[in-house]
């Protein structure tokens, strides 16, 4: 039975799911169709705001950096200081209740909740803030450490700032690494930038050889998702615990850490659609 490729990827990733990434969604019509189409940045939703860090808060930035990386095992799950104008919050437990983060937000008179979900790599330590109506709460900042960011979505903030006085209601989503056997509440392309197939050329390969380049990448298959190619049906396709090892790859995803979902088939991408995924990630021509 064929069924809608955002279905089927969601149904991969963590209830009560979910988020699947735009750039999933993008490459997986690029392959069903069999044309590249537009090439915008990979990312899974807006970007959150990123605030840079003056010079002079290098230090703080390291604290921040510490606590925000390293559970807790202290009371509090957050650490909230008033600084500058802003309530700056260090999340000091990854793995809390989010009643607890409600709770102490709660008592700084903030109508926000935080939840902390496993993202895949490229969009750990992203910083989300989004108001009921699914907009995105510019007043909230992901506190970033000073220099560039190159992640996907701007991941890389180690806290974040809420204005004191914030009078909007909030729900700010936080991703963090998954833990072992862990699926991810958020996920995109195996090829995105800070995934562990980025640049590497893949495409048109055998299952076969696909399956050893992952497997020194210490990832398994548990599954394989074939599009279905016909232009009535573009962008839905069926899954299948297995396909034969000489069908051609087409892309994938991961699932939860080391455990991916090929996308395969018969009939090879074009290398139009390869010099366009090349060229979208950065990668040199294959």
């Amino acid at each position: 039975m064929t069924r809608n490729i955002d279905e089927i990827v969601a149904r991969f990733a963590a209830p009560p799911v979910t988020e699947v990434s735009e750039g999933a969604r993008e490459l997986i019509h690029e392959i069903t169709a069999g044309s590249p189409g537009p090439t915008p940045a990979r990312r899974r939703r807006r970007l959150s705001p990123r605030l840079a860090i003056p010079a002079g808060g290098l230090l703080t930035a390291a604290v921040v950096a510490l606590t925000w990386l390293q559970p807790d095992t202290s009371a509090s799950a957050l650490n909230i200081r008033q600084e500058g104008g802003y309530y700056v919050i260090e999340i000091k437990d990854l793995y809390a209740n989010p009643k607890l983060y409600e709770e102490q937000l709660r008592h700084y008179g903030l109508d926000v909740s935080l939840k902390v979900r496993p993202a895949t790599a490229a969009f750990e330590r992203e910083v989300f803030p989004t108001a009921p109506d699914m907009s995105v709460v510019s007043e909230i900042q992901g506190i970033n450490p000073p220099g560039p960011c190159d992640m996907v979505g701007d991941a890389c903030a180690i806290g974040l700032k809420i204005p004191v006085g914030f009078k909007g209601t909030a729900l700010v989503t936080v991703s963090r690494k998954a833990r072992p056997g862990e699926k991810y509440y958020v996920t995109t392309t195996w090829d995105t930038k800070g995934e562990p197939m980025h640049c590497v050329p893949f495409a048109n390969k055998t299952v076969a050889e696909v399956r050893a380049m992952l497997t020194e990448r210490g990832v398994r298959i548990s599954g394989f998702l074939v599009p279905d190619l016909t232009a009535e049906k573009a962008g839905g396709g069926s899954e299948q615990a297995s396909v034969p090892d000489t069908w051609l790859v087409r892309g994938g995803f991961f699932t939860e850490p080391g455990v991916a979902v090929v996308l395969a088939h018969t009939t090879p991408l074009s290398q139009r659609v390869i010099d366009a995924r090349n060229k979208a990630e950065g990668c040199p021509a294959s």
